[in-house]
């Protein structure tokens, strides 16, 4: 069989080729030394693989004899991989400069319990994940995109990147590029790895914010944080492979299984996250104490009724005491895993070799965040005389109504009549309570994904000069989310109004609750378990108004694809040309069961109703390919080619697309190639953003008509749904966050993407063997982006423009303004076609490796110079916003202009291995003005050594972060993912030392 060779040769021909690609992580493959082998040129291939044989390389579904793309692909080898001690594979890809964070393993609130990639920042949605050149199926019916937990670090060959778009390829999704996984397929023998690691951090006062220390402002407030030396997080890593020939080398299967298992580290274990630092850098927190603080309807006022009846913040917004909220919140998540798998093919006869894949993964995570509450979620009517109050309570209580005949007129800060409340003279006041449930622990959500992928297949010769490759595959993954510790509004209702049975017992003043098993629950005082009611809360009643959430779902992929390639007619004396044609059928379900405490948004804790969701789509496509040589081996010309591709797609949602691509490369000599393309993608809609329903859910930023002296003026937060007697009276959301409506909808558009690439290899032949260097420009211009035109930027353009179509999706609650108290406020952001998002940048690739004295030593840069980066609403005059440069709440993680990682190693001839690896996060301005929140550069120090003690057994010993520099500290009101900064970008917890050994048999 001549196209469709053994893996293992494609392994060795393909990063070799790739390496002059763009040479940046192209190391450690097909030998133990690093870099391409010395003398080598793109026309010979390591370890002695023939010339003639044909290998496909990731952008493209055409063998071809010369591996070097048109399009730019970075290579991440297995050596790497392992030098930095690699058992999460985000990590991996999240240090290269051309990737900004996903979900990651430092999310907690908000986190789905995956892994993704996110190529450019232009969102995990337009990065394609494919695994042996296929699809990695959606991981999460919350977040239907690849989830990077599925992959085994341990059989990782290497990853190949392909930035830019390669839709005409692979299909929708791949907008910003294409991230392959290829697996160690080929692996004869039995090999044990495994790994252990352990984060170690020296607290030692970490950093300040706005020039105020952070002990500083913990020991203002009085709240405890750690000192000195910690070690947590461990991680241990293991994984057993298998794999033989047989008969006679016809057949190879390769198998294996992994379990990894990740220590939690809570956010009090720092004391950089040991509070949640607000704008002045001062300990913030929540207006949700443990102590009962209640409000009136209007928002007015705050005040706690503490036992005496004495007023403990006096009248008025401010409020001192806030919660703090931060030490309960895992800063990462604890997390188990165990995989399994095989990779199997078989050569039939000479024209048919069958193949298949198998991958197991099942995923537990705990995503642990702060005590639930009552939030100020509901109007309570608290009777003056109730039982839960004691008489002084009961006093401070009346005091807020007027002595008038019908005791019916609510009172504000100033004496002053703001309305009716109780007409009837029954004593009965309206109030919304915030009581932080701290006698039930923190609110946890036990994450579990349990995902299958299966591949089966036929490839082969038709004849001599064409090929085929049929196959089908099939993935799923189960989700399960048990949600605990949160506290039932329903129940709540009941539990909060008690008499007394006339024993002298408290008692639900609803029979038919009580007959249920209501308690009663009294917030009101203080915090801590008692055993009477009415002194406090007792564990009866933590228990009766506690509610477990359960959401089940599962996403499924079938993919069924074929295409026969081979060689047309020749145009040059030396190669022909080659062409691809193919069809292929996707079906995408997703499917998300929530229960009744999730659905109907009973769960005080959640924001809003969760609702649950199912819906499929599917698309059928017609492919085609072709690789054009031009001129080859004449004077001047060393290589011109020319590489186009089309895909036409049929939606069953009644969408079609186009999408194509034209590249080209030019050789003046096998020393130079100049290299650029063009490619329309595009991206359709997943089952999520068409048809999941709409429901009401928090976003964070500001409300510019809240607090005292609003940001808008009167007329401009009129626009809004603002009264005049409301102005200056909004309470603004002491967490910074306010309620949305999103949801899918079923008619949008798919997204249309156009990527520009020009680029130059240059290699340093006989002159500097084993040096590459790479200059790369990229241009993404994507349009009719889907998603929600976005909350705050509806609130700001009603403001300030009055436009209706933007104030009709402002609805504030009736009395009180509030667009965060209940829910009866909240802005409307569902999904549409709204402008678009763009990216434009260089990228540079150094690579030089060569033999050395007793050993070899290899140096390789990868960075990225950012131009723009950024997303246009095309909403009035100034639409677009620039992030290159930026971070913030609108722009979301830090976009340097300049990032790199660059690595050194050196291996000598006895087995043994130092390698250095330095990583640089640039600098960045806060989106808002914010100057106090401008991030400084960032650069990181990595090291391993590694022992090669027998042909059997190695070992690696390292330390990522070597200096523990800490991450820098910022507000969430001005942007952060977690923890007072940017977990998935900068090193959250300090260093990390690991110990990795392999045993071979």
């Amino acid at each position: 069989m001549k196209t469709f060779t053994k893996n293992s040769l494609l392994a060795s021909t393909v990063i070799a080729g790739l390496a002059f690609a763009n040479p940046a992580f192209a190391q450690d493959v097909g030998q133990d030394d690093t870099g391409p082998v010395e003398g080598t040129t793109p026309e010979v291939e390591a370890d002695g693989a023939p010339r003639d044989q044909e290998i496909v390389i990731t952008g493209t579904r055409i063998a071809r004899p010369n591996v070097e793309s048109a399009s730019p692909v970075t290579v991440v080898g297995a050596e790497a991989i392992a030098q930095v001690g690699t058992t999460r594979v985000e990590d991996l890809v999240n240090s290269l400069p051309q990737v900004a964070p996903g979900q990651t393993a430092f999310v907690s609130n908000g986190s789905t319990g995956t892994a993704t990639v996110d190529l450019r920042g232009l969102g995990t949605a337009r990065t394609l994940v494919l695994l042996n050149g296929r699809r990695l199926q959606p991981g999460d019916p919350f977040l239907p995109v690849a989830d990077l937990n599925q992959i085994p670090a341990a059989l990782v060959s290497r990853v190949e990147v392909l930035t830019g778009g390669a839709s005409s390829t692979y299909g929708a999704d791949a907008v910003a590029g294409v991230v392959n996984f290829i697996m160690d397929t080929d692996f004869e023998g039995v090999q044990l790895d495994a790994t252990y690691g352990v984060y170690q951090h020296d607290n030692r006062d970490g950093g300040s914010y706005n020039g105020r220390a952070i002990r500083d402002a913990l020991d203002a407030r009085g709240f405890e944080y750690p000192d000195g030396n910690v070690v947590d997080g461990d991680t241990f890593d293991a994984q057993l492979t298998v794999g033989a020939g047989f008969d006679d080398g016809r057949g190879n299967v390769v198998g294996y299984v992994g379990y990894r298992k990740i220590g939690a580290i809570l956010q009090g274990d720092r004391d950089y996250s040991a509070c949640a630092i607000g704008s002045s850098g001062a300990c913030g927190g929540s207006s949700t104490r443990p102590n009962a603080t209640i409000t009136d309807p209007f928002f007015d006022l705050f005040t706690e009724l503490t036992a005496d009846g004495s007023d403990d913040f006096g009248y008025g917004r401010n409020i001192y005491g806030a919660y703090n909220y931060a030490p309960v919140n895992f800063f990462q998540r604890p997390d188990v895993r165990w995989t399994a798998g095989a990779f199997m093919n078989y050569e039939i006869s000479n024209s048919v070799e069958a193949y298949a894949e198998f991958m197991f993964m099942d995923d537990r995570s705990d995503a642990q965040i702060a005590e639930s509450g009552t939030f100020f979620g509901e109007q309570y009517n608290i009777s003056c005389d109730s039982p839960l109050l004691t008489a002084a309570q009961g006093d401070l209580l009346c005091s807020l109504i007027d002595g008038n005949e019908d005791r019916g007129d609510f009172i504000d800060t100033d004496g002053d009549e703001i309305a009716d409340t109780d007409p009837t003279g029954t004593g009965i006041v309206p109030l919304y309570i915030g009581k932080r449930n701290v006698e039930g622990g923190g609110r946890n959500a036990d994450l579990r994904h349990t995902g299958y992928r299966a591949v089966a297949g036929l490839r082969g010769d038709i004849t001599d000069r064409f090929s085929y490759d049929v196959s089908a595959q099939f993935g799923t993954t189960i989700f399960s989310n048990l949600y605990t510790n949160d506290l039932s509004f329903s129940r709540l209702r009941e539990a909060i109004q008690a008499v007394d049975d006339g024993s002298g017992n408290l008692v639900c003043a609803n029979p038919i609750a009580a007959a249920n098993g209501c308690v009663p629950y009294n917030p009101f005082q203080g915090e801590g378990l008692v055993d009477d009611p009415r002194d406090g809360i007792t564990s009866a009643a933590v228990a009766y108004v506690s509610t477990p959430g359960l959401q089940k779902g599962e996403t499924e992929e079938w993919v069924v694809n074929g295409f026969v390639t081979g060689e047309l007619f020749n145009i040059t004396a030396s190669e022909p040309v080659a062409a691809v044609i193919g069809a292929e059928y996707r079906s995408e379900q997703l499917s998300l069961d929530s229960d009744v405490a999730f659905a109907t948004g009973d769960l005080a804790g959640q924001g809003g109703p969760s609702p649950s969701v199912d819906g499929k789509f599917d698309v059928k496509e017609v492919f085609a390919e072709l690789l054009v040589p031009i001129i080859t081996d004449v004077p001047g010309v060393d290589r011109l080619s020319l590489e186009l591709g089309y895909r036409y797609s049929d939606y069953s949602t009644g969408k079609t697309t186009d999408t194509y691509k034209i590249a080209g490369e030019y050789s003046p000599i096998p020393e130079v190639k100049f290299r650029g393309g063009y490619n329309r993608a595009v991206r359709a809609a997943n089952v999520l953003e068409l048809f999941s329903p709409q429901g009401l859910g928090l976003w964070g930023g500001v409300d510019p008509c809240a607090g005292a002296t609003p940001t808008f003026t009167a007329a401009q937060c009129a626009n809004t749904g603002v009264t005049a007697a409301q102005y200056g009276s909004i309470a603004p959301s002491p967490a910074t966050q306010y309620n949305q409506i999103t949801g899918g909808n079923p008619n949008v558009e798919p997204e249309e993407a156009d990527t520009y690439t020009v680029g130059v290899v240059v290699e340093g032949g006989s002159i500097l063997p084993g040096f590459v260097a790479t200059v790369d420009y990229y241009n993404i211009e994507v349009r009719d982006a889907i998603g929600g035109i976005g909350s705050q930027t509806i609130l700001n353009q009603c403001g300030l423009t009055g436009d209706p179509t933007f104030c009709s999706l402002v609805n504030r609650a009736p009395g009180s303004g509030s667009l965060w108290a209940g829910q009866a406020g909240f802005i409307v952001n569902t999904n549409q076609n709204i402008g678009g998002v763009s990216t434009e940048g260089i990228d540079v690739g150094v690579s030089y490796g060569r033999g050395l004295g007793a050993g070899r030593i290899n140096f390789d840069i990868n960075g990225t110079y950012t131009i723009k980066n950024g997303f246009d609403t095309g909403i009035g005059d100034d639409s677009y916003t620039e992030c290159a440069g930026f971070s913030g709440a609108t722009c979301g993680f830090p976009t340097p202009e300049w990032s790199h990682t660059a690595r050194l190693a050196y291996n000598f001839d006895s087995g043994v291995g130092i390698a250095l690896r330095w990583r640089h996060v640039g600098s960045t301005d806060n989106d808002a003005g914010t100057e106090a929140a401008d991030l400084k550069a960032y650069d990181y120090l990595d090291a391993s050594v590694n022992f090669d003690v027998t042909d059997e057994f190695g070992f690696r010993v390292g330390v990522n972060n070597v200096f523990d520099t800490e991450p820098p500290l910022i507000p969430s009101a001005v942007g952060t993912d977690n923890a007072n900064t940017w977990a998935g970008t900068y090193d959250p917890v300090g260093r990390f030392l690991f110990v990795n050994g392999t045993l071979k048999f």
